[in-house]
């Protein structure tokens, strides 16, 4: 094995539907012998664990403001309870996960960018070399959406992360073969409403700027370029099309593509 041979995907944090389907997805590819790497997310469920502790949540510009009960929360929930429950459908399909936060051996790294934001962090850095050793080991790393702060000190401050990023940037980190995320939509449409086969950094940027692409698909199409910019093919793919990553990984171009980037 080396890191080239390495699957990155990002699904959703929960283990019903469109979710359901990609951990089938996982299973099969890694009946196929392939390495993966599966990076989850999980704000809905976040949100309804608010709602039921009665916490109040506010949104900044469509993101989260995560003081830092929220955070802990985030932690609790992502981390724990999403995390688990994703780890245990793996394993029942055969899968021998393991579970993580970008936290544990320091994987993930970022700073605070805008403080009305709170607890919440960019990227910065990825150490690789535990998802390296436990890929060698033949394992399936589950990683849930946190990180360290680059501290300014000596203190180390956990930060709300985002999920898109955080699969970006390992898949960039690894030298990975392949990045897929695997949503409810069959890829990034134009603004006639057609799915686009391919893009490069300059046509993504004329459809953020003209705001074609927004809201939940713009970190995706972020993630994608890094990647892509790192020599890493990706895609924005359909949960339901339960042959995709196979036919990616035969050259094919399922959903949305990304080459290494223009």
């Amino acid at each position: 094995m080396s890191e080239s041979d390495v699957i990155v995907m990002k699904i959703g944090g929960s283990v019903a539907g469109e979710d359901a389907a990609a951990l089938d997805s996982i299973a099969a590819l890694n009946d196929g012998g392939h390495s993966l790497v599966v990076v989850h997310g999980g704000g809905p469920l976040v949100g309804e664990w608010a709602e039921r502790l009665g916490m109040e949540t506010r949104f900044v510009r469509g993101l989260r403001v995560t003081d830092e009960p929220t955070r802990d929360l985030a932690l609790a929930v992502l981390g724990g309870l999403a995390n688990a429950r994703i780890v245990a459908a793996l394993l029942e399909r055969g899968v021998p996960a393991v579970g993580l936060t970008g936290i544990d051996g320091g994987i993930l790294r970022a700073q605070r960018e805008d403080s009305s934001l709170g607890y919440v962090g960019s990227i910065r850095r990825v150490d690789s070399a535990l998802l390296e050793e436990l890929i060698g080991e033949g394992r399936v790393p589950v990683i849930a959406p946190a990180a360290l702060e680059e501290p300014a000190g000596e203190k180390y401050e956990v930060l709300n992360v985002n999920a898109d990023s955080a699969a970006g940037a390992i898949a960039a980190s690894l030298g990975a073969r392949l990045l897929v995320f695997v949503t409810d939509v069959p890829g990034v449409r134009s603004k006639e409403g057609r799915v686009l086969a391919r893009l490069d950094r300059e046509r993504a940027k004329e459809l953020v700027d003209d705001g074609t692409i927004e809201g939940g698909m713009l970190p995706k199409v972020e993630a994608c370029l890094v990647a892509a910019g790192a020599g890493c093919r990706s895609a924005i793919v359909d949960a339901r099309s339960g042959d995709a990553i196979e036919r990616l990984l035969a050259g094919e171009r399922v959903g949305t593509v990304f080459e290494v980037a223009a």
